[in-house]
Order: C-alpha cells, then structure tokens, then sequence
C-alpha cells in the first residue's frame, strides 16, 4: 500500500510539471525596434550673382586679302644680304631701295677694271707724244674701249645689287631675312601692299544688321582694329555686260558683307583668317546670368535663388539678351546666389 502511494504521488508531481507551462524553458528574445533614419540636409550648387558688361553683337570670319600685292625679288641674281632698308609697315614710294646685297668682289673688279682703263689711256698718251703710227693709236683706242665695256657690265651687275620698289604703298611683309643671309633669285624679299586694297569678304548670320559706312572691330590674334563697311549686297551695282574688265575690281557676292581698315593695316595682316565684330547693342555693369538659368514656370520668367537654405523660385524681368547670356532688370540682386543643380 506505501508503494502504491508513492506511485501516485510521484504521477501526480509529474502531472504537474507538464501541466505547468514552459516553467523550465528560457524567455523569449526581446523584439528590436527598426532604426530610424533621419534625413540629411539638401546641398545645392550656387553662383553668386555678379556685375558685369554685356554686349549683343555678331561675330563673323573671313581672310584678309588685298586685290594690289607686289611681291619684289631678285629676277636675275642671288648673293648676300648686305643691308636691307625697309621695315613691315613702312610706307614707300616706286623707286624706293628695298634691298642691297653685298658687292665686295664686284667692288674690287670695278676697281680694277678702271685701273687698266687709266693705264692704257696713259699708254695712248705715250703713242700720241712719241708720234707712233696712228694705226697703233687706234690699236691702242680699241683696248681702252673694250676696257670701258668690260668696267660698264660689271657697274650694271653692281646696279643689280639695289632691290627697288615698282610701287608705291605699304610694305606688308618681309620675306624673313636680315643682313648676312644669303637669298636665291626670285627669293621674294619683300611684299607691297595698295592699303586701300585691304579687306575682307564675311558671310555673317545676319546681312541685313550691316549698314554702309558701319563702325565694326577687326580682331586678329587676339588685338583689335578699327574697320568698316565698304559694300552690303543692296550696294553692289548692276553689272554692265559692255564694260571692259578691271582686273582690280573686286567680284563682289551678294550673300557677303565687305569691310575694310579705316588706318594703315597691321603687318603681316594679308592672307591671315581674322573675326570681326559687330556690337548691335549694349550694357554697362549690370547682372548677368546664363540663359540656361532662368526658367518659364506658368508663363512666367524666374530663377531659382537659395534663401535660408532653401531653393526658391524668384519672378524676374529679363532685359538685353544674348545667345548665352541676360541681363536681370530686377527680381535679382547683386550677391544673390543662384542654384544651378
């Protein structure tokens, strides 16, 4: 009977072990709130919003060509430079020396040759007093004059050394040399120019912005020359099937503009590709934006401008316009930042 007890003690403990829940299991893990992400401040690209000129102009290229140019060379000779006279620029007239080369071995054979000269009229001298035959006399004669001949090709080889100018007008260019360097025949030494003669054919955007007699800028290497317009294609005169051909008169086309230096041209200009510039319009210090900057929102012009770090549209009134660039008549002010991205 203890034994059965027991029994049912030990069965109902077990009973209420199992009956008891998970008692003897561990707790469950704790459930992990997400993370918060927090967002982070929007960074804009600005520039600030500057004063500056402004100018509305047509930019057109062409070369500069001449319809004069005379190139002087030496037709018959080369040698060595003696001294050259002129300098790119200089203004000369036909007959002008340009180039001298160095004569001295024809210097000492002129020299010479009037020597035997002076010795054989000395011997005639002596013939004539001593009262030889007149035969030997005129033997005599006949040297002293080939003599003469001989001493008259060797002063018009010497002439030969001057290099003259055939025209007049301004030397464009020289042909890069100096005293000492040697120079073939037909070596062009030097380039004469009519300056009058001096322009350039432009096929600008727009014809009809030229005007006769028009102020523009010639730029050539980055310097600047006062030009002007000399034919438009309203200008160009009919052509008269009857009249002879000038071989000066320039061909002109009726899809360019024509324009000239109003001064002497600059050196070295001829057959040099330039631009030239014509201001139609223009402002001083003003603000400047680019055009890609202001926006149309509902018909509206505005640019957006960063205010307490926030990107705000600003209604503005636009006023010289470019290709690239506005003016801003109001809405923005000197030192606003204007958002790009």
């Amino acid at each position: 009977m203890k034994k059965i007890r027991l029994l049912a003690v030990a069965l109902a403990g077990a009973i209420a072990v199992v009956t008891s829940g998970c008692y003897f299991l561990p707790d469950e893990e704790e459930i992990i709130a997400p993370p918060t992400v927090k967002t982070s401040e929007t960074t804009y690209t600005t520039v600030t919003a500057t004063k500056k000129d402004l100018e509305k102009r047509i930019v057109a290229s062409g070369t500069i060509v001449s319809d004069k140019v005379t190139e002087l060379a030496y037709e018959n000779q080369g040698g060595t430079v003696k001294k050259i006279y002129v300098r790119a620029g200089d203004e000369v007239r036909k007959g002008d020396i340009i180039c001298e080369l160095d004569t001295y071995d024809l210097d000492y054979q002129i020299r010479e040759k009037e020597l035997y000269i002076k010795r054989a009229q000395l011997q005639k001298e002596i013939l004539e007093e001593q009262g030889a035959l007149q035969t030997e006399i005129d033997k005599q004669q006949v040297e002293i004059e080939i003599l003469e001949n001989e001493l008259g090709l060797l002063q018009d080889q010497k002439e030969e050394a001057f290099l003259y100018s055939d025209v007049s007008g301004t030397v464009s260019a020289l042909g890069g040399i100096s005293a000492g360097d040697n120079v073939a025949a037909g070596q062009v030494i030097a380039t004469i120019i009519d300056p009058e003669s001096v322009y350039m054919e432009i096929n600008p955007s727009d014809i009809s912005a030229y005007k006769m007699d028009m102020d523009v800028l010639i730029r050539i290497d980055g310097e600047y020359y006062d030009g002007v317009v000399f034919m438009i294609p309203s200008e160009i005169p009919e052509e008269d099937p009857d009249a002879e051909e000038d071989e000066n008169t320039i061909n002109y086309s009726r899809r360019a503009v024509y324009i000239r230096f109003k001064d002497t041209p600059p050196e070295n200009c001829v057959n040099v590709l330039a631009d030239t510039i014509l201001v139609l319009d223009s402002r001083k210090d003003v603000i400047v934006i680019a055009n890609n900057l202001i926006k149309t929102i509902n018909g509206e012009k505005v640019v957006y401008v960063l205010k307490d770090g926030k990107r705000v549209a600003v209604p503005v009134e636009t006023g010289l316009e470019t290709g690239s660039q506005s003016e801003i008549v109001s809405g923005i002010s000197e030192g606003d930042e204007i958002v790009i991205r």
